[in-house]
């Protein structure tokens, strides 16, 4: 795990190489500044893409595994369902980090840096990005704090259950969060006295795209007092050749002049091959003959807000320490920007606008269980209900008791709230809606009712495709050649049903998936069971059926109980098929079939 300057290449190609040697993760996560969800989602399917490539996954999408985005409070602006998105709720702290780690089964692997999960950051701008594989599941210590800290979501714990903290002398560098404490303070803690220049790079920045200066005058201060006798070099995005026209203060510039001994010099980096995000301060020295640079990467603007306030109103931001043999940083730096010119030489400095319109967000959060087909929100200020209206989908919801709508129903996957304040003064603010990952199988194909047999075909059918393990296999010859109904051969119904009995006992004995699939099944059996009521239809056929498939059920019940390995899942499956045959003999039968029906209760429940 080191920085290479001298070898650039693409982040995304990086982790497609990833994910194709490695197959499938066991947990995505993500944090970022600002978010783009259609981007994201192309992303995984990328990703995705990559394991099939590789051969050494299952072949499906990553719904199944618990992927999660954290994003600042202010930035998210929806997404579609097959993932959860949660806020940084702490208005008083921007949300900064850029991250993305992936767990498997043998390591985790996480790149960090400059750029957001936006089209811009992964595949446009020109950023400062680092890919880390230690070849263990290891993490730097203060990373690992940062993800106790996150919203509660299931890829962060699922890292940290099976993470530890990697030795610091493993690292290339010195990783650092603001969390405790401001990072430039810590830079300068630990950067050389003297100086012979020093370079900054300040990132470009889109119209909307920030809250804040990508370099402010209290850092540029800060330095140039400890500095007063190094060359500074400046690197800002140029807008336009000629004239020349670059971003940023000309006043800050020339009251930093006049406190240096030599004039400042620009570098104007143009916007092609890309637009300049990456944040770097380099302080180059001589400590023994040869130069060094003592650098500051990561995710950092040039500002008071992101190096320099106290914890209570400071950024969440990461960011590296680290030395390099200055002529390797050197090239690099060169190839931002090879054009040198004065402060004189610049015919306009052009800020870039500031985006500081407040947004109406009243909630904490809102889940929703697609099985209970129940919404639920939580207020910051219990209050804020007689202030807010809630929008879903284009249309207002009624809340009961103010905290939940039942039923509820998702609509294309629309996986957001809209919040708008009566009487207006602030932009309406999105909330996402959070789904507990063993339940978002549940949200595929939404319909408004689900009849017994579309719970049922759910059973074996959590891939989005329909092909997994050999356990699915004779599913898959029925998902596409038959539907359920009058169309359905009974020889056909009764082999599908026994395929998919197979699936969920081998599945849950041979723990043949995940952990979160292991509850989507269990809580996907009890609703299956509940949906054959017999008492709600009056169709003979239809009520035999029911009675079968409630049989098939309570007797998988019983065997799953004898052969699963924990014996406190044996206790649950126990107690589960003891209340299931309870319900069967006291079920109102057809007169067609009860004797026949109790016998073969009666001789299931003795056999051992």
């Amino acid at each position: 795990m080191d920085f290479d300057f001298e070898h650039p290449a693409s982040l995304e190609e990086r982790w497609f190489a990833v994910f194709r040697e490695l197959g499938e993760p066991e947990a995505l996560l993500g944090c970022t500044y600002t978010f783009n969800a259609e981007f994201f989602s192309d992303l995984l399917a990328v990703f995705a893409n990559a394991v099939c490539e590789g051969g050494v996954g299952e072949g499906r999408s990553f719904a199944h595994v618990p992927v999660d985005v954290v994003c600042d409070k202010t930035r998210y602006r929806g997404h579609h369902v097959g993932y959860n998105v949660s806020r940084w709720s702490n208005s008083a702290r921007l949300f900064h980090p850029k991250l993305f780690i992936a767990l498997f089964s043998n390591e985790v692997i996480w790149s960090d840096g400059s750029l957001n999960l936006t089209p811009a950051g992964w595949q446009s701008n020109r950023e400062v990005a680092m890919l880390h594989r230690p070849k263990s599941k290891t993490l730097p210590r203060q990373l690992r704090e940062l993800l106790e800290v996150l919203p509660e979501v299931t890829a962060a714990k699922r890292i940290l259950d099976e993470t530890s903290n990697v030795h610091a002398d493993d690292l290339p560098g010195e990783f650092v969060t603001s969390l405790h404490g401001s990072i430039g303070s810590r830079y300068f803690d630990t950067a050389p006295k003297h100086a012979d220049e020093l370079h900054l790079v300040a990132p470009f920045f889109e119209q909307g795209s920030t809250n804040a200066a990508p370099l402010d005058v209290v850092w540029l201060r800060k330095l140039v007092r400890r500095y007063p006798d190094a060359r500074f070099h400046i690197y800002l995005p140029q807008l336009e050749t000629e004239p020349l026209r670059v971003q940023g203060s000309r006043e800050m510039f020339v009251t930093a002049e006049h406190e240096l001994r030599t004039p400042i010099i620009f570098h104007p980096v143009e916007k092609d091959p890309g637009p300049l995000h990456g944040k770097i301060a380099c302080i180059v020295h001589t400590p023994k003959r040869t130069q060094r640079a003592f650098m500051l990467i990561g995710s950092p603007n040039m500002t008071h807000s992101a190096l320099l306030a106290p914890v209570s109103s400071s950024n969440i931001e990461v960011a590296w320490f680290f030395e390099k043999r200055w002529r390797k940083v050197e090239r690099f730096l060169s190839s931002l920007g090879t054009r040198k010119c004065s402060i004189d030489d610049i015919h306009q400095f052009v800020p870039p606008l500031i985006d500081r319109k407040s947004v109406w967000m009243p909630l904490r959060r809102a889940t929703f269980d697609p099985l209970k087909r129940k919404l639920q929100v939580e207020w910051e200020d219990a209050a804020d209900a007689n202030r807010t209206v809630l929008r879903y989908a284009g249309k207002t919801l009624a809340l009961v008791d103010k905290v939940h709508v039942q039923p509820f129903q998702l609509i294309d996957g629309i996986g957001w709230l809209e919040t708008r304040k009566r009487g207006g003064g602030t932009r309406a603010g999105c909330c996402p809606i959070e789904i507990p990952v063993e339940l978002l199988p549940a949200c595929k194909n939404n319909a408004v009712e689900r009849t017994p047999d579309e719970w049922l075909k759910m059973l074996g059918a959590i891939s989005e495709d329909g092909v997994g393990s050999d356990n699915r296999s004779d599913l898959a010859k029925h998902e596409n050649e038959k539907t359920f109904g009058a169309r359905f051969e009974w020889s056909d119904r009764v082999r599908d049903l026994a395929a998919r009995m197979r699936y969920l006992e081998g599945a849950l004995i041979e723990k043949t998936i995940a952990s979160v699939e292991q509850q989507w099944l269990h809580k996907l059996f009890q609703h299956i069971y509940d949906a054959h009521d017999l008492g709600a239809t009056s169709d003979v056929k239809d009520q035999i059926w029911r009675s079968w498939v409630r049989i098939e059920l309570w007797h998988a019940a019983r065997r799953i109980s004898h052969r699963v390995p924990s014996g406190q899942e044996q206790a649950i499956w126990r107690k589960r098929a003891k209340r299931l045959r309870r319900r069967l003999s006291i079920a109102k039968l057809p007169t067609e079939i009860q004797s026949q029906f109790l016998v073969t209760i009666k001789a299931l429940g003795d056999a051992t």
